[in-house]
């Protein structure tokens, strides 16, 4: 028996601002890691080598194009569900090779009604600049939207990034793969304007480290 129903208590209804929304999850995740910092799982979920193969089976170019023509449960059968179940076991299998001695958060069971798309970046950001220590990317997470995007913050953050194998993943090795999907998409399916945009922050964020670099080996 339960002393406090969630359902009894849903009568109450809040307006919160999108910041405030984030802190809340957070300070959520914060009683988890408890003033630690965890590894970072990163893997497709709204875009990717599963969505991309669907586009190019039933010939749509967008992912809201395919969304019409298979309808909200076929997305969710065909694309939604088995990229939580990939990323979740992942992470999972990430926790056991690190011999669960590593908190591992994985972005998949994550559900913001509301949010749009720049929002969910917005905060894995925050919580990858804050919280996250190293950054572990899935087979295939150059094809993602989400998770190219990971990996660009993860450099700009001078942060630690491995492949699924537990390989280190240099930015020059990520960006060559990055690259390589562009160039799979491009005659296949629309413009991968994402992966581009990805591309061009992985770029800038080398740069920066460079002359960063060059800076300090001048003589003061």
């Amino acid at each position: 028996m339960r002393f406090y129903d969630r359902q009894q208590e849903n009568s109450s209804s809040f307006s919160r601002t999108f910041f405030d929304e984030t802190e809340i999850s957070f300070s959520a995740i914060d009683c988890s890691l408890n003033g630690e910092k965890a590894i970072y799982a990163s893997s497709e979920l709204t875009s990717g080598r599963r969505l991309q193969s669907l586009l190019i089976e039933t010939g749509a170019t967008r992912a809201s194009e395919l969304r019409a023509k298979i309808g909200d449960d076929g997305y969710q059968v065909r694309i939604w569900n088995p990229n939580v179940a990939a990323a979740t076991a992942f992470a999972r299998g990430l926790h056991h090779t690190l011999e669960g001695d590593e908190i591992v958060i994985t972005p998949a069971p994550f559900m913001a009604p509301g949010w749009n798309q720049r929002q969910y970046l917005s905060f894995w950001e925050e919580l990858l600049r804050t919280r996250i220590k190293s950054a572990y990317f899935n087979d295939g997470w150059q094809f993602s939207n989400g998770c190219t995007f990971e990996f660009a913050v993860a450099v700009d953050h001078g942060m630690p990034t491995f492949d699924h194998e537990g390989q280190p993943l240099s930015a020059v090795d990520g960006l060559r793969l990055i690259e390589a999907a562009i160039d799979f998409c491009r005659g296949r399916l629309a413009e991968p304007t994402e992966l581009i945009e990805n591309v061009e922050l992985v770029k800038t964020s080398l740069k920066r480290h460079d002359a960063a670099m060059v800076s300090r080996s001048l003589p003061r």
